[in-house]
């Protein structure tokens, strides 16, 4: 793998891992460098949007001054509310405060339709301008939207306003809303509280009946319950129950122990000896008798065959003495051990069943106490839930006996809400509409809808426009972006050949940077063939191939350049071919390559027309013979360039990349979608075709754009020809063709 170098990668932007490229467009974030972009790119449309909505905003703005002015004019009533509080008898959460609450309501009485339409009756209200244009028929309807009533926050206070549009209204008509509120609330009637105060004693007999009804039941079920309960709170049979649990888990845990020693004294093997087992059988007398004796006649065997030789007959005899004394040993210490392991048999037997009695009798006594608790748990529910009743039932009866008692003090003093006139409604000094900030309020605004215009059609477009959108959603390298022909300064007749026409041009120039970068994405071996494609047609990949296989001709390599396009071949138009057969008759052995191939009047180029057009070219293409053909031209030439089908279209070019070193994929600007470019990539890695990069085409210049200032640099930093031509003819007949030779390179 050929190691690229940091000033190169800072030029060439490096693809996303192919399983990211073959999952399709994935957007990356939007830069602060994008949207300005975006911005330079639309700057014309800002422009225009911007000066028409400002003009809107002002001509709307000087209209609403001369023609539809509002004068305001607003009275300040305080508003004490004698009423007792809202009953709660649950702990239920307000939507509002109680206080803001009864500002609200007095905001809508004052507002109500009975009020206005008595004070539409005044004379005051009657001699306005707005009276006078208003129809007869629609003045109480414009009355309700004139007249503005609300709270003011933090305070006791209700603000009564009219906006108007002559001056001279305003005060007059809020004025005379206050004075008719005020008189009917002076007349409010306290009947209702009458009528609630019987609702709430009923409800009063009804809480006091229950707490007795309770109380009866809390002490019938205080009988039921054990002794210990009502001074502690706690169920005793409670503690009881767990007293016996942890009995009769004791006594299980016993016997589950003994039963498992038991079964390893029944089993058929037996036990391994303790040491105070053997110790038991070693002082047992008879077991004693024939220890000693064995010793004995082990020491008198020993002096004996030491005096007389082990073949005397009293050495003999003695050792059938110690071979039946020993034997005899044995038998006792077996006979004494099968004893002391059937009393222990039988010790551990008997404990098991005694522990096994003791669990019986321990599970028998917690199920009886588990069915008392059980019992006794539910008339505890009971209790506990008739206590919490009681305890709420006192808690409502309160509070329903003191707002009771409040209901009774309004209806005696008559005097359920006060208010007063704190300041009354003064002759306006200034508009309230339209306010001097709406200007550059509304001009920043056309300015933000501007941009946003601009910004909301960028992200519509979902075309291939800019290099960023070739890395961004494309995920593969840039080679280069090709200006539009049309924004060339020097005239360029054919595009297909613009590198060989005019290899000054900005256009030559690009196609440099091209092949540049494109000596860095592999290695010279790894870039011998060369598939030049596109997503679609018209995107101008046949120009492309022409003027890469141009320059890299020039560049002093020789390139041979294929029409591998058996559905639209186009070569044939730009080279003039020697001969009418080309790479379909290789293909089917109608012809060898080097016969078929013709020069071009470019030195280090030629060219390979599509021949004869197959019925099936996918074949053709994935064939040994097109292999073969590859093979063939790649150790004969340095560049082997295939001008392919679009791939979204024929599975030719699939075929072909699969084949090559690698792909070229061309996308035209505003053209080619962002859908469509990434479709054709990913079609092209799942084939395994490698791809050196993508070819931005026929980019416009524009504000913002990508070729304005590279243009203007180019051609201003390039010697005008006069300077050219007095330079080469001062020069030295060496240093003309030292020139030439680094033009041509």
């Amino acid at each position: 793998m050929t190691t690229i170098p940091a000033t190169v990668r800072e030029r060439i932007e490096l693809p996303a891992p192919a399983t990211a490229r073959a999952g399709g467009s994935q957007a990356g974030n939007v830069t602060i460098q994008d949207v300005l972009a975006i911005i330079r790119r639309r700057m014309v449309l800002i422009v225009i949007v911007f000066m028409l909505l400002s003009a809107l905003s002002v001509g709307g703005w000087i209209s609403a001054y001369l023609y539809f002015p509002l004068w305001p004019a607003e009275a300040f009533v305080e508003c004490i509310s004698d009423k007792p509080k809202a009953m709660q008898l649950a702990d239920e959460a307000l939507d509002v405060k109680e206080f803001d609450r009864f500002i609200l309501t007095q905001a809508h009485f004052a507002t109500s339709p009975e009020v206005l339409m008595d004070a539409l009756k005044t004379a005051e209200v009657r001699g306005t301008d707005w009276y006078k244009r208003t129809p007869s028929d629609d003045q109480l309807i414009d009355f309700l939207d004139l007249v503005k009533a609300a709270p003011q926050r933090g305070t006791n206070l209700l603000e009564v306003s009219v906006s108007t549009r002559s001056p001279d209204d305003p005060h007059k008509i809020v004025n005379q809303v206050v004075t008719v509120y005020l008189n009917r609330v002076k007349d409010h009637n306290t009947s209702e509280f009458r009528n609630e105060k019987e609702t709430w004693e009923e409800e009063l007999n009804t809480i006091v009946t229950q707490i007795a009804d309770k109380d009866l039941q809390l002490a019938r079920i205080s009988k039921q319950l054990p002794p210990g309960f009502a001074s502690t709170g706690q169920n005793p049979v409670a503690l009881d129950y767990a007293v016996d649990r942890e009995t009769a888990n004791e006594y299980e845990l016993m016997f589950r122990e003994l039963q498992g020693l038991s079964n390893i004294y029944n089993q058929p093997g037996g036990v391994a000896l303790s040491p105070q087992d053997t110790q038991l059988v070693a002082l047992d007398p008879k077991v004693a008798y024939l220890s000693n004796t064995a010793f004995a006649l082990e020491q008198q065997l020993e002096i004996s065959s030491k005096d007389l030789g082990s073949n005397h007959r009293s050495v003999r005899e003695i050792e059938k003495r110690l071979e039946v004394t020993n034997r005899q040993l044995t038998d006792e210490q077996q006979r004494r051990l099968t004893e002391i392991l059937a009393y222990k048999r039988a010790e551990v037997n008997t404990a098991m069943l005694n522990a096994q009695h003791a669990w019986l009798k321990a599970q028998e006594k917690l199920t009886d106490t588990m069915a008392y608790l059980s019992d006794m748990d539910e008339l505890v529910t009971q209790f506990v839930s008739l206590q919490e009743d009681i305890d709420l039932a006192k808690q409502n009866r309160e509070v329903v006996a003191s707002y009771i008692r409040e209901l009774n003090r309004i209806i005696r003093e008559r005097t359920a809400i006060r208010v007063e006139l704190r300041e009354r409604a003064m002759a306006p000094i200034q508009r309230s509409f339209p306010q001097v900030f709406l200007l550059p309020a509304g001009i920043a605004l056309s300015l933000v809808f501007a941009v946003g215009i601009a910004i909301l059609l960028e992200f519509i477009d979902t075309s291939i426009r800019t290099p960023q959108d070739i890395v961004r959603h494309l995920r593969i390298p840039l080679l280069g972006v090709v200006p539009d022909v049309d924004d060339e300064e020097v005239d360029i007749e054919q595009i297909e050949t613009a590198v060989r026409d005019a290899p000054r041009s900005m256009y030559a120039e690009i196609f440099r940077t091209i092949c540049t970068n494109l000596q860095f994405t592999a290695t010279a071996a790894h870039q011998r063939s060369i598939v030049v494609t596109s997503p679609r047609p018209e995107d101008g990949k046949t120009a492309i191939a022409c003027n890469l296989a141009l320059m890299l001709a020039q560049g002093h390599r020789r390139v041979l350049l294929v029409d591998a396009n058996f559905r639209k071949p186009a070569i044939h138009r730009f080279f003039k071919p020697r001969s009418n057969k080309g790479l379909s008759n290789i293909l089917v052995g109608d012809g060898k390559a080097q016969d078929l191939v013709s020069p071009t009047d470019v030195a280090n180029l030629s060219v390979l027309t599509s021949g004869p057009l197959p019925p099936n070219p996918a074949e053709l293409m994935g064939s040994r013979e097109m292999d073969e053909f590859i093979g063939e031209v790649s150790g004969q030439y340095d560049h082997v360039i295939f001008d392919s089908p679009p791939v979204l279209l024929a599975s030719d070019t699939c075929v072909l990349a699969s084949r090559t070193d690698g792909v070229i994929l061309v996308c035209r600007a505003k053209v080619s979608s962002r859908g469509i470019g990434s479709r054709a990539a990913s079609l092209l890695s799942r084939v395994n075709a490698h791809i050196f990069g993508a070819v931005l085409n026929a980019a416009q210049v524009a504000r913002g754009g990508y070729f304005r200032e590279q243009l203007r640099t180019f051609y201003d930093y390039r010697p005008d020809d006069d300077d050219i031509s007095a330079t080469l003819a001062h020069a030295p007949p060496k240093l003309e063709r030292g020139g030439a030779e680094q033009e041509d390179s």
